[in-house]
C-alpha cells in the first residue's frame, strides 16, 4: 500500500493550489479527483488583490493576469434607472500591490495552476477515482478510492487528508463535520454570455438594484459577461433557463456596456438556476482531516469571495503542514489552522450577506429608503463605510504574538521596492519561503540571535528597508505605516502575515523585543 505524506480529495482551484503548494516543497502528494477533465464552464469570477499575491508567489500572477479583466469602477442602479452609488475601485487602497478586484476565466485559471502542479515530482494524480471510504488511526488514514469506470478499487495511506471536494464534500460526510446554516438561501439565475472580444464594452461592474427583480451585471475576462438574476416566487425555473427568457431579462441592462448591443448578440454558454447559500463547517480540523474550500464554507456571491476564501485556507495551512512532516514544528500549530481561518471566513459571509441584503432587498418603501441613504452616502461617505471594496479581514487567535496594538494576525502591505542597485521589485520576491524579518531603518542582522536562526531550522530572510538598507519604498505607502505606527521591526510568518512587531519607541530595548516574539514562537510551534 503507498504511503503519502498528505491526500487532497478534489482538484478544483483550491485542490491545485495546495498541490501546487505542497508540490514546490517536496512533499509527498496524491491528488484524487473523479473529473477527468477542467469543467469547461465558468463559476468563480473574482479574485481580490490578496489571492493574486498568493499567485504570485507560485509565480503564476503573469500568466493569470492576462486572461483577467481589472474593472474600473463599480455602478449601484435602481429601479428607476437612478445611479445611486459608484466606486471607482482604481482610487482603493492597494494594500497587496494589486488591484483589489479582478475578474477571470476559471477554466484558465485552473489550467495554469495544473500545469505548476505537473512539474512537481512529489505529486501523484488519480483523476476519474472517488474517494469511498476512509479508516483513521492515531498514525494515519487508510483510504479507499473508486475507478467510476472500471469500480475497481485501491487502497492508500497518508498521514493527512485534505477535503477539497466542493459542497457536496463526500471528506466532510465521511469524515463526521457538520454544517452550520448562518441564514441565507436565495434562488438565483445565473448566466455566463460570450461576445465577440473585439466587441469593446464599459469597463464597469453593475448591481441593478431593482426590487421587482435585482440583477448582477459583470464583465469577467476579455469577451465574457456573467449575468445573475434573483427569482421571484412566481418564476418557473426550467422557463428561466430557456435561451429565450434569459436573453429577455437581459434585454433592459445589456446596453449598460455598450449602446449598440442588443441581447441577441453573444453566444449562452450556461444558464442554471442556482440557491445561494450561507454555510459554514463546525470546524475545519478533526483529527488528521481538515476542509478547504467549499467543503468548508460557502457564501453568497456578493463579495466574490468564494475561490478567495478557498485560496486563502490553502496558503494558510500549507506551511504548517509542510513545517510539521519535516519534523520542525509540533503537530499542535495545526490546530491553528481552525482557529485562526474559521473566524475569519465567518465575518466574511457575513459581510457578504450584510451586502447581498442591501441588493436584495424587494419591498418598494424598502428600497426608496436605501436609494435615499446610498446617495446621501455619496455626499456623505462616512454613512456607507460598512460597503467596502478591497478591505482586509483579520484572522483569528493562532500562531500570532500577543499585540496590545492589534497590528498583526494581517498580510503585511506589500509594496515595490526600489533596490540600491537602481531595480525595482515586489517586496515577497525578497523575503524567501519560510520566516522573514524587515526591518524599517533599523538592522535586524545585529538583534536576531543565532539560537533563534537555529531554532527555525530555516534560514530567515532579513531585509532592510531605508536608511542603510537594501532599498527603500517606492510608493512610500509600507514606510508610512511602519512611521505611523512607530514599527521598527515586523516578524513575517511564511503566509506574509504580521507574527509580530517591534516597536521603536518602547521602553523594552528592540533587542529584548525580538527575543520575546521568539520566546513567543517557540511555545507556539514546539
Amino acid at each position: 500500500m503507498k504511503n503519502y505524506d498528505v491526500a487532497i480529495i478534489g482538484y478544483g482551484p483550491t485542490g491545485a493550489m495546495m498541490a501546487s503548494l505542497l508540490g514546490k516543497q517536496g512533499i509527498r502528494t496524491l491528488v484524487v479527483e473523479p473529473n477527468l477533465d477542467i469543467y469547461e464552464i465558468p463559476r468563480a469570477v473574482h479574485y481580490d488583490g490578496e489571492v493574486m499575491r498568493i499567485f504570485q508567489s507560485q509565480g503564476l500572477h503573469e500568466k493569470i493576469k492576462e486572461t483577467s479583466r481589472d474593472p474600473g469602477s463599480i455602478s449601484f442602479i435602481n429601479g428607476f434607472n437612478w445611479k445611486t452609488f459608484h466606486q471607482d475601485l482604481s482610487q482603493t487602497d492597494r494594500v497587496h500591490c494589486w488591484p483589489n478586484n479582478t475578474f477571470f476565466s476559471q477554466p484558465n485559471l485552473e489550467k495554469h495552476l495544473r500545469q505548476n502542479v505537473d512539474t512537481c515530482e512529489s505529486v501523484d494524480q488519480l483523476l476519474g477515482w472517488k474517494l469511498e471510504k476512509l479508516d483513521e488511526d492515531s498514525t494515519g488514514i487508510t483510504l479507499t478510492i473508486r475507478h467510476l469506470k472500471d469500480k475497481k478499487s485501491k487502497y492508500y495511506r497518508c498521514s493527512y487528508l485534505l477535503g477539497c471536494d466542493g459542497a457536496s464534500s463526500i471528506t466532510r460526510e465521511l469524515g463526521g463535520f457538520s454544517l452550520q446554516d448562518l441564514g441565507c438561501d436565495e434562488p438565483w439565475l445565473v448566466c455566463d454570455l460570450m461576445l465577440d472580444k473585439s466587441i469593446k464594452i464599459k469597463n464597469e461592474a453593475y448591481q441593478i438594484c431593482d426590487p421587482a427583480r435585482p440583477v448582477s451585471l459583470i464583465p469577467c475576462e476579455p469577451g465574457h459577461l456573467r449575468w445573475e438574476f434573483m427569482l421571484n416566487d412566481n418564476d418557473d425555473h426550467s422557463d428561466l433557463e430557456n435561451e429565450d427568457t434569459v436573453r429577455s431579462l437581459m434585454a433592459p441592462h445589456i446596453t449598460h456596456l455598450n449602446s449598440q448591443l442588443t441581447e441577441q448578440d453573444g453566444n449562452l454558454v450556461r444558464a442554471k438556476v442556482y440557491r445561494f447559500h450561507a454555510l459554514l463547517a463546525d470546524r475545519f480540523k478533526k483529527g488528521r482531516i481538515f476542509l478547504l474550500g467549499d467543503a468548508a464554507h460557502q457564501m453568497p456571491p456578493f463579495l466574490g469571495q468564494g475561490l478567495c476564501s478557498g485560496i486563502r485556507d490553502a496558503y494558510n495551512l500549507s506551511w504548517k503542514l509542510a513545517g510539521v512532516l519535516a519534523g520542525q514544528w509540533d503537530a499542535k500549530v495545526l490546530d491553528s489552522y481552525h482557529s485562526e481561518r474559521h473566524p475569519h471566513v465567518e465575518e466574511v459571509i457575513n459581510l457578504a450577506i450584510t451586502h447581498g441584503d442591501i441588493i436584495q432587498t424587494r419591498n418598494p418603501l424598502k428600497a426608496l429608503a436605501r436609494d435615499l441613504f446610498l446617495m446621501l452616502g455619496r455626499v456623505f461617505p462616512f454613512i456607507i463605510s460598512t460597503i467596502k471594496f478591497g478591505q482586509q479581514w483579520r484572522l483569528g487567535n493562532g500562531v500570532f504574538a500577543r499585540d496590545h496594538r492589534s497590528l498583526n494576525r494581517y498580510m503585511l502591505r506589500q509594496s515595490t521596492i526600489k533596490l540600491n542597485s537602481g531595480e525595482e521589485v515586489l517586496l515577497d520576491s525578497l523575503l524567501g519561503e519560510s520566516f522573514a524579518l524587515i526591518g524599517f531603518n533599523a538592522d535586524p542582522t545585529v538583534l536576531l540571535s543565532q539560537q533563534n536562526i537555529d531554532f527555525l531550522n530555516a534560514a530567515v530572510t532579513i531585509v532592510t528597508l531605508g536608511e542603510g538598507g537594501q532599498g527603500i519604498d517606492k510608493e512610500g505607502l509600507l514606510q508610512h505605516w511602519a512611521d505611523d505606527n512607530e514599527v521598527a521591526l515586523a516578524l513575517l510568518r511564511p503566509d506574509r502575515q504580521i507574527y509580530g512587531l517591534c516597536y521603536g519607541h518602547s521602553h523594552n530595548s528592540l533587542k529584548d523585543q525580538l527575543n520575546k516574539l521568539f520566546d513567543q514562537l517557540k511555545d507556539q510551534l514546539s
